[in-house]
């Protein structure tokens, strides 16, 4: 009996597909361009969201949001009733591990899908010696036959630039010049991987750069002027994490879920600029949230290694210690007083995600990403430009590995492989959201190879987007008033995509007769029926 291949899933943050695949770009990719000239690539895939923990989520259990309920980066746990598709590559042999960093801490629930989950530092990158000790483990470390989950941090702001490649050489900006320092590092696995490995390179969403500017007349503008944006000043969640660790923002955002729900920013009073002394207030809060730190660990900030020791020596990556701490916080300064701080840092965040980042939308380069495969049973020479999904990347590796897919259940996902293999395969839609944000900024939509489309489900003043794909790819023409048709044909489409009672069980998402005979009148038009 064949072995079956080894996996290496590499899912770099921030990585926009525009940067990665295809012509006229700025960047220098050698290694990337080597690995698609002998593999496949698809240069339109697009995730649900703009945002890590969710995307990882979806890619892990096939599964959209409104399944798995998993809707922000912080503040959520993927539920145990929730099956991943790691669980059928076990089944089949597979030794699964995963690397990771950012927001994905073990208590984030995706670490039961792995035998053994490295959480590290966001310092250590490919070139530190955490590096090293990477490669090592994929030359020989792994028990095989194994599926390797690789979360890349480089590109996440701060971003990391090799010196030498601080030059418009290499980039027009620091995100374009991290991707190409970045290429090199990638360039190590590559070559590291024996010739019976199936590489997936891809990234869990895209990025805004300075580049892109948001319309006018767009949800994106609506909120800033609802959330007053311009004048917000407080505690970035990064801030924060650095100071109490992110255990401690995932505990703190775990307490402010449930309150947002019931956050109606057209009912609060305009935003103000907070005070010097709320603002201290604020700090001090947090500061009583942190560990005492001494002088020696002060010395392993930034270094490799030596931060990810120390963050688990002061107890920075203990969820018991962090819940403890913050739920004595909430104790003593009361669930509105938390509430409001966590508004003024997440307006903050928001306006530092508008500047440069993701996370407030759902344009394409937010939520369109590079997929490339190289390995086993994988054409070489090949760009496609069909649409492929998060949710299908799983249930492709499984195809191409030979894995059955009858313990992954009912899932969104389904593999390309026949697109692969030069058969006749036609793309689905692609859910689109933003959510877990108060109500009033809620966005829902879809994607299809032609059109996007996305609206307010609980607030009808925030502007409703349809874009011509094929025509306006840049999405800067919003043309909703010229065709109320096709929008509500959408609308009906992106709602299929939620169970009428929320995050339900999977066969609540059975549409009415109606909706049905909408939903199939679309795709057809569409050219998917």
């Amino acid at each position: 009996m064949a072995r079956h291949p080894n996996i290496l899933l590499i899912v770099v943050d921030c990585a926009r597909a525009d940067k990665w695949l295809g012509p006229d770009r700025s960047v220098h990719t050698p290694n990337l361009d080597r690995l698609a000239a002998g593999g496949t690539a698809f240069n339109t895939a697009i995730t649900e969201k703009s945002c890590t923990t969710p995307s990882f989520s979806t890619l892990l259990t096939g599964q959209y949001s409104p399944l798995h309920g998993v809707h922000l980066v912080w503040g959520y746990r993927l539920p145990q009733s929730v099956p991943m598709l790691t669980e059928p590559f076990k089944a089949a042999g597979y030794h699964t591990y995963a690397e990771v960093s950012g927001p994905l801490l073990p208590e984030m629930g995706l670490a039961r899908g792995f035998d053994e989950y490295h959480y590290r530092a966001p310092c250590d990158h490919l070139h530190t010696a955490w590096g090293d000790q990477f490669l090592e483990k994929i030359r020989g470390g792994y028990k095989g036959p194994w599926l390797t989950m690789l979360h890349i941090w480089e590109l996440h702001p701060h971003r990391y630039v090799d010196d030498h490649y601080n030059s418009d050489q290499y980039g027009r900006d620091e995100y374009e010049r991290a991707i190409s320092s970045l290429d090199v590092q990638l360039g190590r696995i590559f070559d590291a991987v024996d010739d019976n490995t199936i590489i997936a390179f891809t990234g869990d969403h895209g990025e805004k750069t300075h580049f892109e500017q948001y319309q006018p007349g767009t949800a994106v503008e609506y909120a800033r002027e609802l959330l007053g944006i311009d004048d917000a000043t407080g505690m970035a969640p990064y801030a924060v994490a650095g100071w109490a660790g992110p255990s401690v923002l995932q505990e703190m955002y775990g307490k402010c879920t449930p309150l947002m729900r019931d956050v109606r920013l057209r009912d609060r009073k305009p935003p103000t600029k907070p005070s010097i002394w709320r603002r201290m207030r604020d700090r001090w809060n947090v500061l009583r949230l942190t560990p005492m730190v001494y002088f020696h660990d002060l010395l392993a900030l930034g270094a490799p290694l030596k931060l990810t020791k120390m963050l688990e020596r002061r107890g920075l990556l203990d969820p018991n210690r962090s819940k403890k701490k913050v739920e004595k916080m909430v104790d003593r300064i009361g669930t509105d007083e938390l509430l409001d701080m966590h508004m003024r840092m997440w307006i903050n965040s928001y306006r530092h995600n508008y500047d440069e980042g993701h996370m407030v939308h759902v344009y394409d380069f937010l939520v369109r990403v590079p997929f490339v495969l190289h390995g086993p049973g994988v054409p070489p020479g090949v760009l496609h430009e069909r649409m492929v999904r998060q949710p299908d990347f799983m249930p492709t590796l499984m195809d191409l590995a030979g894995v059955p897919n009858d313990k992954a259940g009912q899932i969104a996902g389904r593999s390309f492989r026949p697109l692969l293999d030069g058969q006749p395969w036609e793309p689905r839609p692609a859910f689109v959201s933003v959510s877990g944000c108060p109500a009033d900024l809620e966005i829902r939509g879809v994607r299809t190879e032609t059109h996007k489309f996305t609206y307010g489900p609980e607030n009808d003043q925030l502007p409703a987007e349809l874009y011509d794909l094929r025509a306006d790819p840049g999405e800067r023409n919003n043309i909703i008033a010229g065709h109320p048709e096709r929008a509500a044909e959408l609308k009906a489409l992106a709602d299929s995509f939620v169970p009428a009672d929320g995050a339900a069980a999977i066969d609540a998402m059975e549409l009415s007769e109606g909706e049905r005979s909408q939903v199939e009148k679309q795709l057809e038009e569409l050219g998917y029926l």
